[in-house]
Protein backbone atom coordinates (compact mmCIF):
# COMPACT_ATOMS: atom_id res chain seq x y z
CA UNK A 1 0.00 0.00 0.00
CA UNK A 2 1.42 3.39 -0.92
CA UNK A 3 2.01 5.57 2.10
CA UNK A 4 0.18 8.84 2.52
CA UNK A 5 2.56 11.70 1.72
CA UNK A 6 4.14 13.49 4.68
CA UNK A 7 2.42 16.77 3.73
CA UNK A 8 -1.00 15.19 4.22
CA UNK A 9 -1.54 17.05 7.50
CA UNK A 10 -1.78 20.30 5.54
CA UNK A 11 -3.87 18.77 2.74
CA UNK A 12 -7.62 18.68 2.33
CA UNK A 13 -7.63 15.87 -0.24
CA UNK A 14 -5.74 12.64 -0.76
CA UNK A 15 -6.26 9.33 -2.51
CA UNK A 16 -4.62 5.93 -2.58
CA UNK A 17 -4.94 2.36 -3.79
CA UNK A 18 -4.85 -0.79 -1.62
CA UNK A 19 -4.31 -4.35 -2.82
CA UNK A 20 -4.64 -7.73 -1.08
CA UNK A 21 -2.29 -8.96 1.65
CA UNK A 22 -4.76 -9.99 4.32
CA UNK A 23 -2.19 -9.89 7.13
CA UNK A 24 -0.94 -6.35 6.50
CA UNK A 25 -2.81 -3.48 8.22
CA UNK A 26 -4.62 -1.14 5.83
CA UNK A 27 -3.49 1.99 7.67
CA UNK A 28 -0.27 2.68 9.55
CA UNK A 29 -0.62 4.11 13.11
CA UNK A 30 0.32 7.56 11.74
CA UNK A 31 -2.33 7.34 9.04
CA UNK A 32 -4.94 6.16 11.55
CA UNK A 33 -4.13 9.17 13.74
CA UNK A 34 -4.45 11.61 10.84
CA UNK A 35 -7.73 10.15 9.62
CA UNK A 36 -9.19 10.08 13.13
CA UNK A 37 -8.29 13.70 13.82
CA UNK A 38 -9.34 15.38 10.60
CA UNK A 39 -12.93 16.17 9.61
CA UNK A 40 -13.06 14.23 6.37
CA UNK A 41 -15.52 12.80 3.92
CA UNK A 42 -14.43 9.46 2.51
CA UNK A 43 -15.19 7.45 -0.59
CA UNK A 44 -14.27 3.77 -0.63
CA UNK A 45 -14.65 1.82 -3.87
CA UNK A 46 -14.30 -1.97 -3.61
CA UNK A 47 -12.99 -3.01 -7.01
CA UNK A 48 -12.40 -6.65 -6.04
CA UNK A 49 -13.06 -8.85 -3.01
CA UNK A 50 -14.70 -7.41 0.07
CA UNK A 51 -13.84 -5.51 3.22
CA UNK A 52 -15.48 -4.31 6.41
CA UNK A 53 -15.09 -1.36 8.78
CA UNK A 54 -16.39 -0.37 12.18
CA UNK A 55 -18.31 2.87 11.59
CA UNK A 56 -19.92 4.54 14.60
CA UNK A 57 -19.40 1.33 16.65
CA UNK A 58 -21.15 -0.84 14.04
CA UNK A 59 -19.34 -3.18 11.65
CA UNK A 60 -20.29 -2.50 8.05
CA UNK A 61 -19.44 -4.92 5.23
CA UNK A 62 -18.70 -3.54 1.78
CA UNK A 63 -18.58 -5.94 -1.15
CA UNK A 64 -17.22 -5.89 -4.70
CA UNK A 65 -18.52 -3.03 -6.85
CA UNK A 66 -19.85 -1.18 -3.81
CA UNK A 67 -19.09 2.47 -3.08
CA UNK A 68 -19.10 3.60 0.55
CA UNK A 69 -19.60 7.31 1.26
CA UNK A 70 -19.06 8.57 4.81
CA UNK A 71 -19.22 12.09 6.19
CA UNK A 72 -17.12 13.71 8.96
CA UNK A 73 -19.56 12.67 11.68
CA UNK A 74 -19.15 9.02 10.69
CA UNK A 75 -16.28 7.80 12.86
CA UNK A 76 -14.42 5.14 10.91
CA UNK A 77 -12.12 2.99 13.04
CA UNK A 78 -9.06 2.58 10.82
CA UNK A 79 -7.67 -0.22 12.98
CA UNK A 80 -10.88 -2.22 12.55
CA UNK A 81 -10.56 -2.79 8.80
CA UNK A 82 -10.64 -6.40 7.63
CA UNK A 83 -10.27 -7.50 4.01
CA UNK A 84 -10.28 -10.59 1.86
CA UNK A 85 -7.03 -11.88 0.36
CA UNK A 86 -8.04 -10.66 -3.13
CA UNK A 87 -9.30 -7.26 -1.97
CA UNK A 88 -8.57 -4.23 -4.17
CA UNK A 89 -9.78 -0.86 -2.90
CA UNK A 90 -9.62 2.77 -3.98
CA UNK A 91 -9.91 5.37 -1.21
CA UNK A 92 -10.43 9.10 -1.45
CA UNK A 93 -10.60 11.43 1.54
CA UNK A 94 -11.47 15.12 1.37
CA UNK A 95 -12.59 17.93 3.64
CA UNK A 96 -15.44 20.28 2.90
CA UNK A 97 -12.74 22.98 2.63
CA UNK A 98 -11.39 21.15 -0.40
CA UNK A 99 -14.51 21.75 -2.48
CA UNK A 100 -14.55 25.46 -1.73
CA UNK A 101 -10.84 26.01 -2.35
CA UNK A 102 -11.45 24.78 -5.89
CA UNK A 103 -13.81 27.75 -6.31
CA UNK A 104 -16.83 25.94 -7.70
CA UNK A 105 -19.75 28.06 -8.85
CA UNK A 106 -22.54 28.29 -6.28
CA UNK A 107 -25.00 26.70 -8.73
CA UNK A 108 -22.70 23.69 -9.12
CA UNK A 109 -22.18 23.17 -5.41
CA UNK A 110 -25.93 23.42 -4.82
CA UNK A 111 -26.28 20.28 -6.98
CA UNK A 112 -24.18 18.23 -4.57
CA UNK A 113 -24.84 19.97 -1.26
CA UNK A 114 -27.73 17.71 -0.32
CA UNK A 115 -25.64 14.55 -0.57
CA UNK A 116 -22.79 16.18 1.38
CA UNK A 117 -25.00 17.26 4.29
CA UNK A 118 -26.60 13.92 5.03
CA UNK A 119 -26.39 12.63 8.58
CA UNK A 120 -25.60 9.02 7.76
CA UNK A 121 -23.20 6.99 5.66
CA UNK A 122 -24.33 5.35 2.46
CA UNK A 123 -23.34 2.26 0.51
CA UNK A 124 -24.16 2.30 -3.18
CA UNK A 125 -24.28 -0.94 -5.18
CA UNK A 126 -22.79 -0.01 -8.55
CA UNK A 127 -23.49 -1.42 -11.96
CA UNK A 128 -20.49 -2.92 -13.77
CA UNK A 129 -20.26 0.21 -15.92
CA UNK A 130 -20.46 2.57 -12.95
CA UNK A 131 -17.84 0.52 -11.08
CA UNK A 132 -15.50 0.72 -14.09
CA UNK A 133 -16.09 4.47 -14.44
CA UNK A 134 -15.37 5.15 -10.75
CA UNK A 135 -12.29 2.93 -10.87
CA UNK A 136 -10.87 4.89 -13.81
CA UNK A 137 -11.74 8.19 -12.13
CA UNK A 138 -9.99 7.19 -8.89
CA UNK A 139 -6.90 6.10 -10.85
CA UNK A 140 -6.69 9.55 -12.41
CA UNK A 141 -7.02 11.23 -9.01
CA UNK A 142 -4.14 9.16 -7.65
CA UNK A 143 -1.98 9.88 -10.70
CA UNK A 144 -2.43 13.66 -10.60
CA UNK A 145 -2.33 13.91 -6.82
CA UNK A 146 1.21 12.44 -6.94
CA UNK A 147 2.46 15.12 -9.33
CA UNK A 148 4.59 17.98 -8.00
CA UNK A 149 3.25 21.50 -7.48
CA UNK A 150 5.11 22.50 -10.64
CA UNK A 151 3.04 20.13 -12.79
CA UNK A 152 1.33 22.50 -15.21
CA UNK A 153 -2.48 22.71 -14.86
CA UNK A 154 -2.46 20.25 -11.91
CA UNK A 155 -5.02 22.30 -9.96
CA UNK A 156 -7.31 22.70 -12.96
CA UNK A 157 -7.16 18.96 -13.69
CA UNK A 158 -7.96 18.06 -10.07
CA UNK A 159 -10.83 20.54 -10.15
CA UNK A 160 -12.24 19.02 -13.34
CA UNK A 161 -11.97 15.50 -11.94
CA UNK A 162 -13.66 16.62 -8.74
CA UNK A 163 -16.56 18.16 -10.66
CA UNK A 164 -17.06 14.79 -12.36
CA UNK A 165 -16.78 12.97 -9.03
CA UNK A 166 -19.28 15.22 -7.26
CA UNK A 167 -21.74 14.98 -10.16
CA UNK A 168 -21.48 11.18 -10.04
CA UNK A 169 -22.07 11.19 -6.27
CA UNK A 170 -25.11 13.43 -6.73
CA UNK A 171 -26.42 11.15 -9.50
CA UNK A 172 -26.03 8.06 -7.32
CA UNK A 173 -27.59 9.82 -4.35
CA UNK A 174 -30.60 10.87 -6.44
CA UNK A 175 -31.07 7.27 -7.62
CA UNK A 176 -30.58 5.55 -4.27
CA UNK A 177 -31.83 8.05 -1.71
CA UNK A 178 -34.85 9.58 -3.47
CA UNK A 179 -37.27 7.07 -1.92
CA UNK A 180 -35.80 7.38 1.58
CA UNK A 181 -36.89 10.23 3.88
CA UNK A 182 -33.75 12.35 4.05
CA UNK A 183 -33.14 15.03 6.67
CA UNK A 184 -29.92 16.93 5.98
CA UNK A 185 -27.80 17.82 8.96
CA UNK A 186 -28.75 21.37 9.88
CA UNK A 187 -25.28 22.11 11.20
CA UNK A 188 -23.49 20.93 8.05
CA UNK A 189 -25.99 22.80 5.91
CA UNK A 190 -25.19 25.98 7.87
CA UNK A 191 -21.48 25.30 7.39
CA UNK A 192 -21.91 24.74 3.64
CA UNK A 193 -23.92 27.96 3.29
CA UNK A 194 -21.32 29.82 5.36
CA UNK A 195 -18.55 28.66 3.04
CA UNK A 196 -20.53 29.69 -0.04
CA UNK A 197 -21.17 33.12 1.45
CA UNK A 198 -17.53 33.39 2.52
CA UNK A 199 -16.36 32.69 -1.04
CA UNK A 200 -18.56 35.50 -2.34
CA UNK A 201 -17.86 38.09 0.35
CA UNK A 202 -14.54 37.54 2.14
CA UNK A 203 -12.75 40.37 0.29
CA UNK A 204 -15.27 42.91 1.52
CA UNK A 205 -16.49 41.39 4.79
CA UNK A 206 -14.06 40.30 7.51
CA UNK A 207 -16.37 40.10 10.54
CA UNK A 208 -18.28 37.08 11.86
CA UNK A 209 -21.30 39.30 12.54
CA UNK A 210 -21.92 39.86 8.82
CA UNK A 211 -21.99 36.14 7.97
CA UNK A 212 -24.07 35.19 10.99
CA UNK A 213 -26.61 37.87 10.14
CA UNK A 214 -26.86 36.68 6.54
CA UNK A 215 -27.40 33.12 7.77
CA UNK A 216 -30.00 34.19 10.32
CA UNK A 217 -28.10 33.00 13.39
CA UNK A 218 -25.98 34.61 16.11
CA UNK A 219 -22.19 34.97 15.73
CA UNK A 220 -21.73 32.68 18.75
CA UNK A 221 -23.92 29.98 17.22
CA UNK A 222 -22.04 30.17 13.91
CA UNK A 223 -18.70 29.81 15.67
CA UNK A 224 -19.95 26.87 17.75
CA UNK A 225 -20.97 25.09 14.52
CA UNK A 226 -17.71 25.79 12.67
CA UNK A 227 -15.68 24.78 15.72
CA UNK A 228 -17.56 21.51 16.05
CA UNK A 229 -17.35 20.57 12.36
CA UNK A 230 -13.96 21.99 11.33
CA UNK A 231 -12.08 22.45 14.59
CA UNK A 232 -11.86 26.22 13.98
CA UNK A 233 -14.09 29.13 15.03
CA UNK A 234 -15.63 31.22 12.26
CA UNK A 235 -13.14 34.09 12.63
CA UNK A 236 -10.22 31.72 11.98
CA UNK A 237 -11.88 30.44 8.80
CA UNK A 238 -12.40 34.01 7.60
CA UNK A 239 -8.80 34.94 8.37
CA UNK A 240 -7.51 31.76 6.76
CA UNK A 241 -9.15 32.48 3.41
CA UNK A 242 -7.92 36.08 3.55
CA UNK A 243 -4.35 34.90 4.19
CA UNK A 244 -4.51 32.36 1.35
CA UNK A 245 -5.81 34.98 -1.06
CA UNK A 246 -3.13 37.45 0.07
CA UNK A 247 -0.42 34.82 -0.55
CA UNK A 248 -1.81 34.17 -4.03
CA UNK A 249 -1.80 37.89 -4.89
CA UNK A 250 1.73 38.29 -3.52
CA UNK A 251 2.92 35.43 -5.73
CA UNK A 252 1.33 37.20 -8.69
CA UNK A 253 3.50 40.24 -7.97
CA UNK A 254 0.80 42.76 -7.01
CA UNK A 255 2.01 45.69 -4.89
CA UNK A 256 1.28 45.29 -1.18
CA UNK A 257 -0.78 48.49 -1.19
CA UNK A 258 -2.93 47.17 -4.03
CA UNK A 259 -3.47 43.86 -2.22
CA UNK A 260 -4.54 45.73 0.92
CA UNK A 261 -7.01 47.70 -1.19
CA UNK A 262 -8.40 44.63 -2.97
CA UNK A 263 -8.92 42.85 0.34
CA UNK A 264 -10.54 45.93 1.90
CA UNK A 265 -8.06 46.58 4.69
CA UNK A 266 -8.09 50.15 5.98
CA UNK A 267 -4.48 50.71 4.91
CA UNK A 268 -1.26 48.93 3.93
CA UNK A 269 0.14 49.03 7.44
CA UNK A 270 -2.90 47.30 8.95
CA UNK A 271 -2.77 44.63 6.24
CA UNK A 272 0.95 44.07 6.90
CA UNK A 273 0.34 43.56 10.63
CA UNK A 274 -2.55 41.18 9.90
CA UNK A 275 -0.40 39.15 7.50
CA UNK A 276 2.59 38.92 9.84
CA UNK A 277 0.40 37.93 12.79
CA UNK A 278 -1.07 35.03 10.80
CA UNK A 279 1.92 33.95 8.69
CA UNK A 280 4.84 34.86 10.94
CA UNK A 281 6.63 37.00 8.34
CA UNK A 282 5.83 40.25 6.55
CA UNK A 283 4.30 40.35 3.04
CA UNK A 284 7.66 41.57 1.68
CA UNK A 285 9.53 38.69 3.35
CA UNK A 286 6.98 36.22 2.03
CA UNK A 287 7.44 37.49 -1.51
CA UNK A 288 11.22 37.14 -1.23
CA UNK A 289 11.05 33.49 -0.16
CA UNK A 290 12.33 31.06 -2.85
Amino acid sequence: MPSIPQQIDSKDFFAFHIKGNKSKPVFSPQQQHILANKNLYSLCLIKKGETSFIINDERVQVKQHHLLLTNPSSKVNGASVTKSWDCEVYLIFFSIDFAFKLDFRKEFFDITKKSLTLDSSHIFALSLQDAANFSNLFKQFIHYDKQSHNYIFKTQIIKSLTEILFCEIARLASQHIKNIPVVPSRKREVLANFYLLLKQSFRQEHMVQFYASELGITPKHLSVITKELTGKPAIELIQHILVEEAKCLLRQGLPVGEIAKQLHFSDQSFFGKFFKRNVGISPKEFRQKP
